[in-house]
């Protein structure tokens, strides 16, 4: 049942940071930015582009090595992986 919660909110946040990131991207492109306001949009876009990196590493599997590493200490300290 916690595997599932975890995997629906994973989904969640992923689909989230997808569409924020597709939203931003054609906002930009197709309006103008006041003077003002474009360092923030800019940070924005930042800091999408960076957690579209961890989607996109999350889901094709980048993130194995990280399993791995959790498997070995859990081995080594006798306990059951969660």
């Amino acid at each position: 049942m916690t595997a599932n919660i975890r995997m629906l909110g994973a989904i969640l946040y992923c689909t989230l940071v997808t569409v924020s990131f597709g939203a931003t991207v054609i906002l930009l492109y197709i309006s103008e930015i006041p003077q003002t306001q474009r360092d923030y949009a800019l940070v924005l876009l930042g800091a999408l582009i960076a957690s579209f990196k961890d989607v996109g590493s999350y889901w094709t599997g980048s993130t194995a090595s990280s399993q791995s590493k959790d498997a070995t200490i859990a081995q080594m300290t006798g306990q059951t992986k969660p």
